[in-house]
């Protein structure tokens, strides 16, 4: 015994899954994910510890070996998923940061650091838990070393 569907009916199923698709990409796309960029002068001159950089005095000490953090620059934006976003850090640079994905309650930034004309020295995607932060070291400052904090959350 053979069954034949309709003609009318074929299309059905697959346009249903691309529907579902559709919709998936739309509403990821009306998420946005609030990005915040700390820039921090790092050096060995002094024992100076900025206070609002109290919550990361551990982050900072165990991944980093300075004696002396100062908060330069934060900046925080709602940033739309698939679209880039330009942070001013300090010396005529940029940092890139395009949210990419929310998967399993992690955040996947693609993330460029622009200095000049030249290649961008820093060219990579990250994974950052929700409502986390990572640390990049560099680049080197005439008064220290610049670490940038990239931390995100997804708004829903």
């Amino acid at each position: 015994m053979t069954f034949s569907v309709p003609p009318a009916r074929r299309w059905a199923v697959p346009f249903s899954a691309l529907l579902l698709a559709l919709c998936g990409r739309l509403a990821l796309a009306d998420s946005e994910v609030a990005v915040r960029v700390r820039t921090v002068l790092a050096t060995d001159s002094g024992s100076d510890f900025d206070q609002r950089l109290t919550g990361y005095r551990r982050q900072l000490r165990g991944l980093f070996h300075y004696t002396s953090y100062r908060l330069v620059k934060d900046e925080e934006r709602h940033c739309p998923f698939g679209l880039p976003n330009n942070f001013e850090i300090p010396g005529g640079r940029y940092l890139e940061v395009l949210p990419v994905a929310l998967k399993e309650d992690r955040l996947r930034l693609r993330v460029l650091l622009i200095e000049g004309t030249s290649p961008p020295p820093l060219d990579t995607d990250f994974t950052v838990p929700n409502r986390g932060n990572i640390w990049v070291g560099g680049p080197y400052n005439p008064d220290g070393v610049l670490l940038i904090s990239i931390g995100a959350e997804a708004m829903q």
